[in-house]
């Protein structure tokens, strides 16, 4: 009976693996199943443009930047060819932003360069498959800004961080040069208060306005200065801007020798007459004439290297020596305006180290070009003083809050 059940046991397992082997042999000659579409792939993201953004490196050409991101040579002469009438291609600069957009098939649909603060060159293919190619002017949203900085060693240092910094530093120099040297007068405390035109474009911050009005507090004189009709003036209605400035050099750290009639020569030795002032300052800084006035000398003059001489009105002449390089255009008998460039620092002839060796004469008498002070300012006409008071106003208010809020 044992043996019986074991048989049937055994005839049944062939049974099982024969049906078994049959199926599983069966299974890998069937073809395979149609692929599956799972979620993700019913998710997946359809290709998409390319977008390229780069600024335009140095020393190349617009057709040399379109073949960089695989334009065509033949598309990228003629898209410089088509946008000649509206910009100077040859006007592209290094470090300006451009950007690029391409189809999914790889050919150009866009492409814009940024031309400076204002306008932006953009080369487009229309309905058509043509390029256009324009440029456009930027809508600004003005906004007004308000700067409120104490100064510890520098203009520089106190305001330069801000955006465009440097355009607020000139700017400011520039407004407060006839009464502050900033090469010699700024003191460690001075405060600086600014309110300035900010230009935004879609929503982004780019370049700053006029400034309105500006305060600046030196060694506890205060001096203000208020945009009126393109130009500035103080409360009273003062003219900022007068004949003179206050030196020929915007920034610089030190006077590195002064005006004396007994000076240690640093290279001849022996005591001798320094009748000027040595304003340190870098090699390639600009150096402007400071008044109106007509170029007496222009060139090499032994121990002072490369020399200007200016004649001003009222006797007055003022020299700048050792310059680096004498500005284009700079030579005898030419007139030459308040503010101009006549030259660069730099230490030609007898000279140790960069620096400005600023002179000035009275009458053929050399005298302290620091002891020269600007002459009276310039009253507004009697006929604007009631407007520009009430045009003022609402910025004297904000600055004296400024003030009170310290």
């Amino acid at each position: 009976m044992g043996l019986r059940k074991s048989n049937i046991g055994i005839i049944c397992l062939l049974i099982l693996g024969s049906s078994t082997g049959a199926y599983v042999h069966r299974y890998f000659q069937l073809p395979p199943d149609p692929p599956r579409m799972v979620a993700n792939d019913l998710l997946a993201t359809p290709p998409q443009p390319e977008v390229v953004e780069d600024t335009i490196q140095r020393n190349t050409t617009l057709v040399a930047t379109l073949v960089d991101y695989k334009v065509p040579v033949a598309l990228a002469n003629d898209l410089a060819d088509l946008i000649k009438p509206v910009f100077d291609v040859r006007q592209l600069r290094f470090g300006n932003a451009f950007r690029l957009e391409k189809e999914v098939d790889g050919t150009l649909r866009k492409f814009e360069y940024k031309i400076d603060d204002e306008r932006v060159l953009k080369v487009q293919k229309d309905k058509s498959a043509t390029y256009e190619a324009h440029v456009e002017k930027l809508d600004f949203e003005i906004r007004e800004t308000v700067i409120d900085a104490q100064i510890s060693s520098s203009l520089w240092e106190a305001i330069g961080s801000q955006p465009k910094g440097d355009y607020l530093v000139n700017n400011v120099a520039a407004m407060f040069a006839w009464d502050v040297d900033f090469n010699t007068e700024i003191q460690r405390g001075d405060q600086i208060r600014i309110i300035v035109e900010s230009q935004y474009h879609d929503g982004g911050f780019v370049k700053y306005g006029k400034i309105q009005a500006a305060e600046l507090v030196n060694a506890g004189h205060t001096y203000r200065a208020f945009l009126f009709k393109d130009d500035y003036y103080d409360e009273k209605g003062n003219a900022v801007k007068r004949a003179m400035l206050a030196s020929p050099l915007q920034f610089n750290p030190r006077v590195t020798s002064g005006f004396s009639r007994a000076r240690l020569h640093p290279i001849l030795g022996g005591v001798r007459a320094h009748l000027a002032v040595d304003f340190g300052a870098p090699t390639g800084a600009p150096v402007v004439a400071v008044a109106n006035g007509t170029i007496l000398s222009a060139g090499w003059s032994n121990g002072y290297g490369n020399l200007v001489q200016i004649k001003h009105a009222n006797g007055l002449t003022t020299g700048y020596a050792h310059l680096s390089r004498i500005s284009s255009g700079i030579r005898s008998g030419v007139p030459v305006k308040q503010g101009t460039v006549i030259g660069l620092v730099g230490m030609t002839g007898l000279a140790t180290g960069p620096h400005l060796h600023y002179m000035m004469t009275r009458n053929g008498q050399p005298i302290n070009p620091l002891s020269v002070k600007a002459e009276p300012p310039v009253p507004i006409s009697a006929a604007l003083k009631e407007e520009f008071l009430q045009h003022i106003a609402s910025k004297q208010v904000q600055l004296q809050n400024l003030v009170a809020a310290r």
